[in-house]
């Protein structure tokens, strides 16, 4: 009986079929639109940083009272909902861009990329890189029917082995390297110099949010805690609320220059942001325009900063938001600190978003990134 081998084709075959201009039009629709990717990581990670964000407000007031286990277990739990934002934020850019295909691998890499030191922005980076290498793996290679259902399955760990080994191999070292070598050779800043103290703090915590630069300002502060050197917490604590409430503030102020999403977003948020403290809270209006809220949100962080160490502010407990309060050393520079820095931050966008307009900007634009609120 003779075979007919077109009946067997078990083999995997790139999908080359159609126009070069029709191809040319299925490459482009691939990479229409990012920000709607980001957007969508963004809605799935924001409700993880309220709930963390919250609870660890809470869990911090085991320090006033050491006997209530209920603050500790706020601390625990907070504690899962603050690890797994980052991870959450880059599996979802994934998701948005190869659909369930993406979501284990961008998972996985993000999480690599946090852990390893890079932040949000590895996630940021992983998500995409999962999404797109998935999304063209599922599209590209068209098995036959008998293997379609396997080649679903594989699409992704490759994709994943791909994406995760380029994070270990390439980006998460030398970031985490550069961190590190960072840290060591700013470590010896004298705390007597107050103001050059805080500038240098602000100048780390106002470039990326919460990202691998402030992690710089983390190590160093965590550092001269455990010598008893309260004053580099002091000088990041005043800042670490400014760029979400500057952007808040002014999305009131000047409703039309920001989305309605954006504004909607803003109402909830500044009263999360006075609860939790969390510089991240600023991140869904960021995302939307990185390079004018990075420039505004940055001078307000270095005002901050400066003013909070050169009243030579102290932090006693390393706690954000409501909590902080509790602990910090100069409750009036602390609120001139926030003012200030906020005030800058603030006039700033406003400016910025008035003179150098954002292209199609729409002021009535909604999208789902704020549902969760």
């Amino acid at each position: 009986m003779a075979v007919n081998n077109n009946d067997l084709d078990l083999d995997f075959e790139v999908e080359v079929g159609g126009s070069n201009e029709t191809q040319k039009e299925s490459l482009k629709d691939m990479f229409k639109d990012p920000f709607s990717h980001m957007r969508t990581g963004i809605s799935y990670m924001l409700p993880f940083i309220m709930l963390g964000g919250i609870l660890k407000a809470l869990g911090i007031l085991i320090r006033v009272f050491p006997d209530v286990e209920f603050f500790n277990m706020c601390t625990t739990l907070g504690s899962v909902g603050m690890n797994f934002f980052v991870p959450f934020f880059g599996a979802y850019i994934a998701y948005s861009i190869a659909d369930k295909p993406g979501l284990a691998p961008g998972f996985v890499c993000s999480y690599i990329a946090n852990s390893n030191g890079s932040g949000y922005l590895g996630a940021l980076i992983s998500g995409f890189m999962v999404g797109y290498l998935t999304l063209f793996l599922v599209k590209a290679i068209r098995p036959s029917k008998m293997f379609q259902q396997i080649w679903s399955m594989f699409a992704p760990v490759i994709a994943c082995l791909i994406v995760g080994v380029f994070l270990l191999a390439v980006l998460t070292g030398p970031i985490s390297a550069f961190t590190s070598w960072a840290a060591a050779g700013l470590s010896n800043l004298d705390s007597s110099q107050g103001a050059v103290l805080g500038a240098i703090m602000g100048v780390l915590d106002g470039i990326d949010y919460g990202g691998p630069i402030s992690k710089i300002a983390s190590t160093i502060a965590g550092a001269a805690f455990s010598e008893g050197i309260t004053t580099f917490y002091g000088a990041r604590i005043s800042a670490i609320m400014v760029p979400p409430l500057g952007l808040m503030i002014a999305s009131m102020i000047k409703p039309r220059l920001f989305t309605k999403s954006e504004r909607e977003y803003s109402k909830s948020g500044i009263l999360l942001t006075f609860i939790g403290g969390y510089t991240e809270l600023a991140l869904p209006i960021v995302l939307n325009d990185i390079i004018r809220c990075t420039i505004a949100s940055f001078c307000g962080v270095v005002t901050a900063s400066t003013i909070g160490g050169f009243f030579g502010q102290t932090l006693s407990v390393p706690a954000m938001g409501l909590p902080s309060w509790f602990f910090v050393g100069n409750i009036p520079a602390y609120i001139l600190s926030i003012v200030a820095g906020t005030t800058v931050t603030c006039v700033l966008i406003i400016l910025l978003k008035t003179f150098w307009k954002r292209k199609d900007f729409d002021p009535d634009a909604e999208d789902e990134m704020m549902s969760v609120l």
